[in-house]
């Protein structure tokens, strides 16, 4: 319902103009859902809500949201969803690897992408993709709740640096 809230117009077109636009948990739902990236964010695989810290190798550090980053560095950021799965038909998928719009995957500690990493049944182990600008990002772990030294997470500070 959201996606087609008159204020995502102005959304669209602020993304357009090159303004930076984060959808994060339910924003990247709605993101999606939207058309400023591909893919749909669906029910986990369990089917339950999943409160927990995971681990997301990133896949593209050469943009906004991942240039504080190294290519293939794991970082780990907590999710807290119950529709998180990312889902996308094999040849949009072979389509966002080939031109590097898969920002995040599931991962081990170690980096290492594989089934058991994967809160949530997630195509490919896709946490997070890039729309067709690199400055439009969508993504279900939340950097903004791993930016605190006191509270011993600052790894999603990164990704929240592309606004400065």
């Amino acid at each position: 319902m959201a996606a087609h809230a008159p204020i995502l117009e102005e959304v669209r077109e602020a993304a357009a103009d090159g303004t930076p636009v984060l959808g994060i948990c339910n924003g990247a739902q709605i993101g999606c859902e939207a058309g400023l990236t591909p893919g749909a964010f669906t029910t986990n695989e369990s089917a339950r809500f999943q409160c927990e810290p995971v681990h997301v190798r990133v896949e593209n550090a050469a943009t906004p949201w991942t240039a504080a980053y190294d290519e293939g560095e794991v970082i780990e950021l907590p999710i807290a969803h119950g529709e998180g799965r990312f889902e996308i038909a094999d040849d949009r998928l072979q389509q966002l690897e080939e031109t590097d719009r898969v920002l995040f995957r599931y991962c081990e500690p170690d980096g290492e992408v594989t089934a058991a990493a994967d809160p949530n049944g997630s195509t490919d182990n896709v946490a997070g993709v890039l729309g067709t600008d690199d400055h439009v990002a969508v993504l279900m772990p939340h950097p903004e709740r791993a930016t605190l030294p006191d509270l011993g997470a600052t790894d999603g500070q990164g990704v929240l640096r592309a606004f400065a």
